[in-house]
């Protein structure tokens, strides 16, 4: 029954990642609400008036966290939600959930207090788009900076739109507050090295300043853009 939901899952390996991230497709047509029972996985009543779709996606991201967390000493543990909707993780871990239309991701790690795990997937953003939407995800300088490469500006302005998201899922825990895309900006993107830098340009907390840079890596599959951070 949940072999015909939940489609090649797969842990993926990331050079000098300590911890772990898990992968899977999955397929909302064989979605139906007894899954969550042959999971082992609780149905949360924030999640039941939801579409399927979106109880797709959250039964996804909480099947692969419960199996990395499992992998890191955390046998069978529950995964919340805190009052703004994230994820409360096992003391000790650091970690994140991320999805699109059929792919969900986990990513976590141990952690003693200062570090950060942000992950995200997202479908490339259609060219006409981008050029709508841009000025919400990055400024003018970046803007420029981004359409000087040679790669589509659509693809990077999506990879750029991940990184931040990351950033925020990889921080949040830490500053416990809104931060938006102005508030960082990318400035390093090897293609070739699937690297990218993001620079604070506001202060959150005495630790993560204004000027504080932060690397990340990312990778395309097919029209999916998915980027990391961790620290």
């Amino acid at each position: 029954m949940l072999s015909s939901f939940i489609l090649n899952a797969e842990l993926l390996p990331v050079d000098d990642f300590a911890g772990l991230i898990a992968q899977c497709h999955f397929s909302v047509a064989d979605y139906h609400d007894d899954l969550f029972a042959a999971a082992g996985i609780d149905f949360p009543e924030h999640v039941a008036p939801a579409v399927a779709k979106r109880k797709a996606e959250y039964l996804a991201g909480r099947y692969l966290a419960r199996w990395v967390l499992a992998e890191l000493g955390h046998q069978n543990f529950t995964l919340l939600r805190g009052e703004k909707r994230e994820p409360l993780w096992p003391a000790g871990i650091a970690g994140a959930i991320s999805h699109n239309n059929d792919t969900a991701l986990c990513a976590a790690q141990h952690e003693s207090g200062a570090g950060g795990v942000g992950i995200d997937v997202e479908t490339q953003i259609p060219p006409a788009r981008a050029e709508e939407l841009w000025s919400g995800i990055v400024n003018e300088d970046e803007c420029q900076w981004l359409r000087q490469h040679p790669q589509p500006f659509n693809l990077l302005l999506t990879l750029v739109f991940s990184a931040k998201e990351s950033l925020f899922k990889a921080l949040y825990p830490q500053v416990r507050c809104y931060f938006d895309f102005m508030d960082a900006r990318v400035t390093k993107l090897d293609m070739q090295a699937q690297t990218f830098e993001l620079e604070l340009q506001k202060t959150l907390t005495p630790l993560c300043h204004s000027g504080r840079r932060f690397g990340g890596r990312f990778w395309l599959q097919g029209d999916a853009v998915t980027t990391l951070i961790y620290f």
